[in-house]
């Protein structure tokens, strides 16, 4: 197989960089395709941001893991490439894992993708999804390449679809856990169990009672304030009114009872209505924080992105910190983006007043306070709030994006990050959120409410790649 090397990457950088849509504050490919985040972690002081790369095509192709670092999530490094394809048993590229960390060592997790040449339908036939390993001493250098489960491992009602391989330490050992489909296309889970981080037994299936999509894409497990939490991404779910909009779900679980034995899964609760989040990634870092990453794209999604006439396409989310109350969770960027803001401005907003920004590159804080209001950005993007719904539509600025709905009972309050191509949008502190990339320039901002309010906004400025 031929592999690019960083000089030849490096070389095709150069057409990307000069398009009008790149972002400020998020991190995307150098160039080519960006796809799901991976392999995040913090290892002594220093966080490690991985993601599935193709740098020689935008439209996606040959995966390899791109790399940034970054100590204060400001100032990031463009690392060397981190993995390649490179062995028999990841030929169609190295797809989707995770990391975690034991006394001086980072081992990582990643599913090895073949895909055989013939007449196959690549779900029942002609397709490994072998389960890796790689270790490394400082998150650059990734050695010790080791395949530790092929899918002749793998229950054998299963189709060759199991992937996505997330550890986590639970009590005196570990659980590994890997999205799978059925020959039946019903979406469910495996969870291993090790003491050892290299030897894994099977110990349970989770799903749901009644079938839920036919594949379980990215599950994440993470335990707040005692409450586990099962994220993935289910495929195959049909929309339901306002809910499940997208071409693929995202969101998670309550798990309750012991994961290993017996439990339940509570109803799937859908984690970012927007029409640009999918396969999101969560770690905990050395101070105990849940920060949890998306790509700010979507597979097989019918819209598009004109930055691929520049050889580049999708980025990755704000990171944003977990918490649970009340029986949900929320979640919010973490406190390091603050230090993006330049001075602060409260803006006194009668009805329909209009704000005139300096960019479009912004954070915009409204106390809506319950009210019902509507709220123009750019050139025709609008959120609106009436009757307990919260609509989000764009039209030309969204190429083929159209309307996103949330139903909520109340709102009290709404937070705009807003990028040069993108928007980042979350209600009440949190409880929920609507990503989005957007295509045009305007820098108007126009509010409808019944009430006068005192908004908070920022200029932002942008991050430091080096």
């Amino acid at each position: 197989m031929t592999c690019l090397t960083n000089k030849q990457i490096k070389d095709m950088e150069k057409q990307a960089v000069k398009d009008e849509y790149r972002l400020e504050y998020h991190l995307m490919p150098a160039t080519g395709w960006l796809n799901d985040p991976n392999g995040l972690c913090q290892f002594k002081g220093t966080y490690h941001l991985y993601y599935q790369y193709s740098p020689e095509n935008c439209l996606g192709g040959q995966k390899y893991w791109g790399h940034y670092s970054t100590k204060d999530f400001v100032t990031f490094k463009n690392e060397p490439v981190a993995l390649y394809p490179d062995s028999q048993f990841e030929q169609g590229g190295v797809y989707s894992g995770s990391a975690i960390v034991k006394d001086d060592t980072i081992y990582y997790y990643y599913t090895g993708n073949v895909k055989h040449p013939g007449n196959h339908d690549y779900i029942h036939t002609g397709r490994e999804h072998n389960t890796m390993m790689v270790t490394s001493k400082d998150g650059i250098e990734l050695t010790n390449k080791t395949c530790l489960m092929k899918n002749s491992d793998y229950p054998e009602d299963l189709t060759l679809h199991v992937r996505d391989p997330q550890v986590i330490k639970n009590g005196d050992h570990y659980n590994m856990i890997l999205g799978a489909r059925t020959n039946d296309d019903v979406g469910c889970c495996l969870l291993y169990r090790s003491t050892d981080l290299k030897h894994f037994e099977l110990v349970n299936r989770i799903t749901t009672k009644k079938p839920f999509g036919y594949m379980w894409e990215c599950p994440n497990l993470v335990d707040l304030n005692g409450q586990m939490i099962l994220f993935c991404c289910p495929q195959g779910v049909e929309t339901e009114g306002y809910k499940y909009e997208n071409i693929y779900q995202n969101g998670y679980f309550l798990v309750n009872g012991d994961i290993e034995n017996e439990y339940s899964l509570s109803e799937f609760v859908e984690f970012d209505h927007g029409f640009d989040y999918y396969a999101p990634q969560l770690f905990k870092d050395e101070s105990n924080r849940a920060i949890i990453i998306g790509w700010m794209g979507l597979p097989d999604a019918p819209y598009t992105n004109p930055t691929v006439k520049n050889n580049w396409q999708h980025a990755l989310t704000l990171p944003r910190q977990l918490t649970f109350k009340d029986g949900k969770v929320y979640q919010y960027p973490i406190d390091e983006t603050k230090a993006l803001r330049k001075c602060k401005n409260d803006v006194k907003i009668n009805n329909n007043q209009k704000i005139t920004c300096n960019s479009n590159v912004y954070e915009l804080y409204l106390p809506v306070n319950n009210h019902d209001f509507k709220i123009k950005l750019r050139q025709d993007a609008v959120i609106e709030y009436h009757d307990n719904l919260l609509t989000l539509s764009l039209k030309d600025s969204g190429y083929g994006r159209n309307k996103r709905h949330i139903v909520i009972d109340k709102i009290e309050n709404v937070t705009i990050f807003s990028d040069v191509s993108s928007l980042e949008i979350f209600i009440n502190d949190g409880e929920y959120a609507l990503t989005t990339r957007i295509y045009d320039h305007s820098k108007l901002i126009e509010i409808s409410i019944d009430t006068s309010i005192t908004a908070t906004y920022y200029e932002l400025n942008s991050y430091q790649i080096i």
